[in-house]
């Protein structure tokens, strides 16, 4: 890479200190490049006072609103060093408002390398042959980043996209041999579950990205084929680009944090005060890079809790557990959708107050079940029919409640109590179970 950020070749066998001094140099290498961009600048005043990673906190948290406001066309706040060449992505996820994201190709060699070094750690041997299964249209990051990670490793890439049927992705990998699957966690149980097993003896791998997979999918894919390996492709963002990665003794929501390219703050949600390690909280990420974009404490949408407790891998990065969705927005089949975003097509059914609305997601494996609850206070004539309208010309909303994987949508006007709560007695205006048995 052409720029001054420093990365470790295998942050698994990198010792604690050496961790410290390339995140703190890369540290200083972005806001170096922020300080001499007078348009960063502008929106982050306070970067005169930051000199170490441990003054972030003097900081305002970035919002995803705020983002998508500061983002080109709008604006170029947070383009380090102005509009330079590169790859533009769109994230409108935890947003009402459309996120477009400027990575430089300095940034996004940075994102690669770091997504091909995760997998290097996740599995006892690099893919030869991948099947490449991700969304690669509409400005979507994730299927060339793994196009990217596959040259990276020296394996061959077969670029299926999601649109290709699972019946045909099955005869190629039975065809071609192939070992490994990179695919939404819908998509890839859908293919494994419902492809007779001697038709995928090759794969040994299954690689998901854009939400967790749970325990019931998980199992119904080890039932499929018991010796498959699964694991993440990587924690990542459109926004921050990998965030963390697996390694070999990981599963579930557990990642090792690329801690000489992140740091990761996890903050109470009500107050933003540093939580402890091992305390769950919201989480914060801001990437380090000098090209790109300067995301400063972004909310991510995330919650989840850190520990530095040495793992089995002996890797001295620290590893992060993901608890789900932060309040403002849930992730359904890897769509993501903010409270924002419900409230603003809503409002063209006449229902304006959080209160009165609670949109519920209830999996059952890999389908779910959608209930948008209404309070007696909101309009009576609200169908399922006049919702699904508004929500019509909304990508992820309209693909949440129409797409495959619903078994159904319904609109009930119920009393408040009926209302799921929270432990802390709140009521959340997104909720979403995941079916653990």
């Amino acid at each position: 890479m052409n720029t001054g950020i420093r990365l470790a070749t295998d942050l698994d066998t990198t010792g604690r200190e050496e961790i410290q001094r390339l995140r703190d140099h890369n540290f200083t290498q972005l806001v170096t490049a922020a300080r001499r961009t007078p348009a960063v600048l502008r929106r982050r005043p306070g970067l005169d006072s930051v000199h170490r990673v441990e003054d972030l906190p003097s900081l305002p948290v970035l919002t995803p609103g705020a983002l998508a406001d500061g983002c080109p066309p709008h604006s170029d706040e947070f383009l380090l060093d102005g509009d330079r060449p590169g790859m533009v992505l769109r994230s409108s996820g935890t947003s009402s408002k459309v996120k477009m994201m400027y990575h430089s190709w300095e940034f996004n060699e940075q994102v690669s390398a770091l997504g091909a070094r995760g997998l290097r750690a996740a599995l006892p041997e690099p893919p030869h042959r991948l099947a490449n299964c991700l969304y690669g249209a509409d400005l979507n990051g994730s299927f060339l980043f793994t196009q990217e990670i596959t040259r990276l490793l020296g394996a061959r890439v077969y670029p299926l996209g999601n649109v290709t049927s699972v019946a045909d992705t099955a005869k190629i990998i039975a065809e071609h041999s192939i070992d490994t699957l990179a695919a939404p966690p819908g998509y890839g149980v859908d293919l494994i579950t419902g492809t007779p097993p001697e038709q995928l003896a090759p794969l040994r791998t299954f690689l998901y990205i854009g939400e967790s997979l749970g325990p019931s999918r998980i199992k119904a894919l080890t039932d499929a084929l018991p010796e498959l390996t699964v694991r993440s492709l990587a924690y990542s963002t459109t926004e921050t680009g990998p965030i963390g990665y697996q390694c070999r003794w990981q599963t579930g929501t557990d990642h090792h944090v690329h801690e000489d390219a992140m740091v990761v703050e996890v903050v109470d949600e009500e107050t933003g005060l540093a939580m402890a390690d091992g305390e769950e909280g919201e989480l914060l990420v801001t990437p380090l890079s000098d090209t790109g974009m300067a995301l400063f404490r972004y909310a991510i949408g995330d919650r989840g809790r850190l520990s530095r407790q040495p793992c089995r891998c002996g890797s001295q990065a620290a590893v992060l557990t993901l608890l789900g969705r932060a309040r403002q927005s849930l992730n359904v089949d890897s769509e993501t959708v903010s409270a924002d975003q419900l409230m603003s097509r809503l409002a063209l059914v006449g229902i304006t107050d959080p209160a009165d609305c609670q949109f519920q997601v209830l999996w059952d494996v890999n389908r779910y079940r959608v209930r948008l609850l209404l309070s007696p206070s909101t309009p009576r004539d609200v169908t399922v029919d006049a919702v699904v309208a508004a929500f019509s010309d909304t990508v992820e909303l309209n693909q949440i409640v129409t797409g495959p994987r619903c078994l159904g949508f319904t609109v009930e006007h119920v009393e408040p109590h009926e209302f799921v709560r929270t432990e802390r007695g709140k009521v959340p205006t997104l909720y979403q179970k995941l079916v653990t048995a």
